[in-house]
C-alpha cells in the first residue's frame, strides 16, 4: 500500500480582541444634573457625576496648594486656566460604566 498522506493542519483561529464601542456624550453637566427614568441612564448618570467630582477635588487641590504658595485667587485665576475634553465618553463593561473625561491644569498664555 502507498502511504497515506497526512491531512493538512487546519489554519489557527485569529484572537479578535473586541473593544467595547465609546459612547460620547457632548453635554456631561447636563446630564449630571438630568433626572434619568431608566437604570441605565441613572448608570450613566452616576458615572458622570463621580467623574465630574474627581475633577473637581483635583482642581481644588491644585488651587489650595497655588494659594498656600502665596497666590492671590485673582493671579491663580490669571496664570492658569482648566482644558477639558469637549466630549465625555464612556464604554459599558459588562455592568459598569467605563468614563474616559480627564481634566488638564494649562498655564495661559501671554
Amino acid at each position: 500500500m502507498a502511504p497515506r498522506k497526512k491531512p493538512a493542519p487546519e489554519p489557527a483561529a485569529e484572537v479578535i480582541s473586541v473593544q467595547p464601542a465609546t459612547i460620547y456624550l457632548a453635554d456631561p453637566v447636563t446630564v449630571a444634573h438630568s433626572t434619568p427614568k431608566t437604570r441605565d441612564d441613572i448608570a450613566i448618570r452616576d458615572a458622570v457625576r463621580a467623574r465630574l467630582a474627581v475633577i473637581e477635588k483635583a482642581i481644588m487641590a491644585f488651587v489650595d496648594e497655588k494659594l498656600r504658595e502665596g497666590f492671590s485667587p485673582a493671579e491663580i485665576d490669571q496664570l492658569y486656566a482648566v482644558e477639558l475634553p469637549i466630549m465625555f465618553g464612556y464604554h459599558v463593561d459588562g455592568t459598569r460604566i467605563r468614563p474616559h473625561y480627564d481634566a488638564q491644569i494649562v498655564e495661559r498664555q501671554g
